[in-house]
């Protein structure tokens, strides 16, 4: 039985990580055409409003990516519940994507610094509609995680091929989220109509009840999701407060390099997840052991590679960049030592939240956010962008910390893990 898991395991990882490769490659390459056109300043506007994007892309998701494939791995034999759920979800992310646009209205009206680049804003809400239309978290589900990883990459080639084709020059910094969008609205279409057909989903319409349910059920889930991706990406806002475009650029080529190396990680968790919430219904010690044998060969080559990238970053920034942004190489080294410490989170998070352990999980997420923003504010404002890096640093170690204590804990409790 742990057999056909790894197997299909390794057969899901492998499907997402390679298409993935190519799919971040594809984005590392665009990068530097990108900065040759707009300039390091132009691509430090450009990297802040894509953080709006992303968090705003989060609120739609709602926590869809845990919630609803745990519902829909627990659900894949009944058709009705299959379709159900389909529906259910999708319609619960096209309301939050409509109260998305209205908070995005909102921010430019409030923040001077978004007022003088509204165009660039409204074009690049396209990607959190096409986001919002992704139904990557079905095929995740049913373990048919090959189609996610090719629409995703359907949706980059399309954004490559428009941003080669038609940016050109600096005044064309806002196309580039805009094609973003364009490829996530494509890929998103076509998943809703691959889905459909692949399973037979009947349309059933939910009503607003089943959508206020849905809402209220992962609350607390969109709620740990979008401190996640703050302490993620606000950064990159808070840098700007203090510093400016120029800065923002180059601390942001290097985040994009940790991105790409962390969306690794991501792969890895969204393989394992499914699985990991079959388990959970077999007992705790299924659940110790199938970590044990499916995490700690992961998290060495995840340490491999973060070594890797610290010894080699200036290579690596001038392989990807055509030149070395010296700038970055502090900033890309300290990164490399988040990932491992972010890998550290894996098999807390995805165990707490196929266990159900929504509100615990939220609680430290949310401190986490607390000590991210306290700790950039305080520190960038001494240390700009190497501030930056240390708060980031600061605030993995404490997630990390939490959510390990916490799976501790709740596996203690439950008699199996005997006390020290």
């Amino acid at each position: 039985m742990l057999t056909a898991k790894r197997n299909r395991l390794l057969y899901n990882f492998f499907s997402l990580g390679a298409v993935q490769a190519i799919s971040s490659l594809i984005q590392l390459i665009v990068i530097p055409y990108l900065i040759s056109k707009i300039g390091v300043d132009g691509f430090g506007v450009v990297a802040v409003a894509q953080v709006v994007m992303v968090i705003l892309s989060a609120f739609t998701d709602y926590g869809f990516n845990q919630t609803a494939i745990r519902d829909i791995s627990l659900a894949r034999d009944d058709n009705k519940a299959l379709s159900t759920i389909f529906y259910r979800v999708l319609f619960s992310k096209l309301v939050l994507c409509f109260l998305a646009f209205i908070l995005l209205l909102l921010l430019l009206f409030f923040i001077p610094s978004l007022q003088s680049h509204v165009l660039l804003y409204l074009m690049a809400f396209l990607f959190v509609v096409g986001q919002a239309l992704l139904v990557n978290w079905f095929f995740h589900g049913i373990e048919k995680m090959q189609f996610a990883a090719l629409l995703t990459l359907l949706s980059r080639v399309i954004f490559a091929v428009l941003v080669f084709g038609f940016i050109k020059r600096k005044s064309h910094a806002n196309l580039f989220l805009f094609f973003l969008g364009i490829g996530s609205f494509v890929a998103g279409i076509i998943s809703i109509y691959t889905a459909r057909r692949m399973l037979s989903i009947r349309y059933i319409k939910p009503s607003i009840r089943d959508i206020g349910n849905e809402l209220k059920e992962g609350w607390h889930v969109m709620a740990a999701n979008l401190a996640t991706y703050l302490c993620q990406y606000a950064n990159i806002f808070i840098l700007r407060i203090f510093t400016n475009d120029l800065l923002v650029g180059y601390y942001s080529i290097a985040e994009r390099l940790f991105f790409t190396a962390r969306h690794v990680l991501v792969v890895f968790s969204q393989a394992i997840y499914p699985q990991i919430c079959q388990v959970v219904q077999e007992g705790k010690e299924s659940l110790i052991l199938y970590l044990k044998r499916m995490y700690l060969p992961f998290f060495l080559c995840v340490f491999t590679g973060s070594l890797l990238m610290f010894i080699f970053s200036p290579q690596i920034l001038s392989f990807f960049s055509g030149k070395e942004y010296h700038h970055s190489v502090f900033y890309l080294r300290m990164l490399s030592i988040a990932i491992v410490i972010i890998c550290l989170n894996i098999p807390a998070t995805l165990s707490l939240m196929a266990m159900m352990q929504k509100k615990k999980y939220f609680m430290i997420i949310t401190l986490g956010l607390t000590v991210n923003i306290c700790s950039n504010f305080l520190l960038v404002n001494f240390f700009e962008a190497k501030g930056t890096v240390m708060a980031v640093l600061i605030t993995e170690i404490f997630i990390m910390t939490g959510l390990n204590l916490r799976l501790y804990r709740n596996l203690r409790s439950q008699n199996v893990l005997t006390p020290a």
